[in-house]
């Protein structure tokens, strides 16, 4: 006989760690100990680096962070698993880090989007990282969102559309108007940094 793993045992076996987020999110609405602690400690990284992404600052990442964990800690009983747990943690950070810079209009600074290549050299990478910086900060956010979730995040289409409530089509134009703005910028920015060497 299959064993069924269900929320109200998994405290008891200790089988959190192993749980799918699926199972886990039932066990959090209903409130199994331990269950949001491990939803917490498998996506505050993911949650704190998208919002530093969009927000360019560790503390205000880290206050949008704490912020969407607490929505999710009060909603997480009426999640209907209609999206996956992480698409819905996604929508929550990045529509808390769109309403903050709406209301404070801050400059962003985030992080490059390549990871650097082993060849690269130290000052290499800090280049295209400085230079990725400056380009994503000039973009509009609702496209620095849509670049950040697919290329960052590897989110798919459905699942971006999903976040951000918009239709697939929409997510797909967007992205390829990121894409497009984001290769421009970039060739402006290091045309005119080498032009200054």
């Amino acid at each position: 006989m299959e064993d069924v793993v269900r929320p109200g045992n998994l405290s008891a076996d200790g089988r959190l760690a192993t749980a799918d987020d699926a199972t886990l999110v039932a066990a959090c609405a209903e409130r199994v100990p331990g269950a949001f602690q491990e939803l917490l400690s498998r996506y505050r990284r993911p949650a704190v680096t998208l919002a530093y992404q969009m927000m360019g600052n560790l503390e205000d990442a880290e206050d949008v962070a704490q912020e969407a964990f607490v929505r999710v800690f009060q909603a997480i009983p009426r999640f209907r698993g209609q999206a996956s747990f992480s698409t819905w943690l996604y929508r929550i950070v990045t529509n808390l880090c769109l309403g903050s810079r709406r209301r404070r209009k801050a400059t962003v600074a985030l992080d490059a989007v390549r990871e650097p290549r082993a060849s690269d050299s130290p000052s290499r990478q800090v280049t295209e990282a400085l230079l990725t910086r400056q380009v994503l900060g000039a973009m509009a956010p609702e496209l620095r969102a849509i670049l950040l979730l697919r290329d960052q995040e590897g989110l798919s289409y459905t699942e971006i559309a999903e976040a951000l409530r918009l239709p697939l089509g929409t997510v797909r134009s967007r992205l390829s108007k990121a894409r497009t703005a984001f290769r421009q910028m970039w060739r402006k920015l290091s045309e005119s940094g080498e032009e200054q060497s």
